[in-house]
């Protein structure tokens, strides 16, 4: 039977074909990839990724203070837009979320991304 990873990066293949570089789960500094695209896996080692879990995990604990500060309801998800990328974070609690990393250009928008997420993870 799938796993909800499973499910969401094959969702994620679906919506955005080949733009799709990375999708991960972090809870707490723990990660697991349940997708890497060949090229990009060559230029990230274990410590690079332990690394970016971690910077998951400040993004996710940040999230009340923005809340606050932006008074818009509910943070859903950040996007970081890099010259060569998008880095999409969604949160599914206060220590875990989902990151999807995909190519810059593609035919995509940061909700539909969460969207995808969102739909597998939620009842």
């Amino acid at each position: 039977m799938p796993t909800p990873d499973a499910d969401i990066a094959a969702a994620l293949r679906d919506r955005v074909g080949d733009a799709l570089r990375v999708v991960g789960f972090h809870e707490r500094s723990n990660w697991r990839v349940e997708y890497m695209r060949e090229d990009v896996a060559d230029g990230y080692g274990d410590a690079s990724i332990d690394d970016i879990a971690d910077d998951l995990v400040l993004d996710v604990l940040s999230s009340p203070r923005q809340e606050s500060l932006y008074e818009l309801g509910d943070l859903h998800a950040t996007v970081r837009l890099f010259a060569d990328g998008v880095v999409v974070h969604v949160p599914t609690d206060d220590r875990s979320g989902y990151l999807v990393s995909l190519d810059a250009g593609g035919e995509f928008t940061g909700r539909e991304v969460v969207a995808v997420v969102r739909d597998a993870v939620e009842p």
